[in-house]
């Protein structure tokens, strides 16, 4: 089976959880990095986790961004 890549952006505007991938059925998911830039002017916090089914990963639980930095 031939590895397919994907690079999936988005800019975050509320506070509200939202999906950035979903893995297709019966495939594999490789996420190699995950950036994140605070691009407001104000510092901010970030909640990153991963899914599978019912099991959920914390990557991150309210990390600090500060104003216009990158993490």
């Amino acid at each position: 089976m031939a590895n397919t890549y994907t690079n999936a952006k988005l800019d975050l505007g509320n506070t509200s959880a939202t999906t950035l991938y979903t893995c297709a059925t019966g495939t594999t998911a490789i996420f190699k990095s995950i950036i994140v830039s605070e691009d407001s002017g104000n510092a901010d916090t970030i909640t990153v986790t991963l899914t599978n089914g019912t099991s959920v990963f914390s990557l991150f639980k309210t990390k600090s961004i500060s104003a216009n930095a990158t993490a």
